[in-house]
């Protein structure tokens, strides 16, 4: 009788390799979609937080600031929150005349956060 040492082939291993690398293409793209979701949705929060500031600053200034730079001294830190994808904080085009709530701030990457006041 021969002596059988124990362990594992080479083609058991590039089996469970190629198995591991197959399931590593299926969740990575995965994973992609989600941190990309998560990006806007923070995105979405800080325009929302930037709408309803712009509305405060008209409450007690009786005019929106011409630039949403503007509304930093309101802010926490004194400080405009960043866009997590790089996007730039802007004003909606004729949204102070066009809805009933004044002015909303849009991302230059993600938009506004919903048809409604406060995104």
């Amino acid at each position: 009788m021969k002596n059988k040492k124990a362990g594992f082939t080479l083609i058991e291993l590039m089996i469970v390799i190629a198995i591991i690398g197959i399931l590593a293409a299926i969740a990575l793209p995965h994973f992609s979609r989600i941190r990309e979701r998560a990006r806007e949705s923070k995105c979405f929060e800080y325009s929302s937080l930037l709408s309803r500031t712009a509305e405060l600053y008209n409450i007690e200034n009786k005019q929106y600031p011409e630039t949403v730079e503007q509304l930093a001294p309101s802010l926490s830190n004194q400080r405009l929150p960043l866009c997590p994808s790089q996007g730039r904080y802007e004003w909606v085009k004729g949204t102070e005349e066009g809805l009933p709530n004044g002015k909303k701030v849009l991302c230059t990457v993600h938009g506004c956060a919903n048809d409604t006041w406060g995104g």
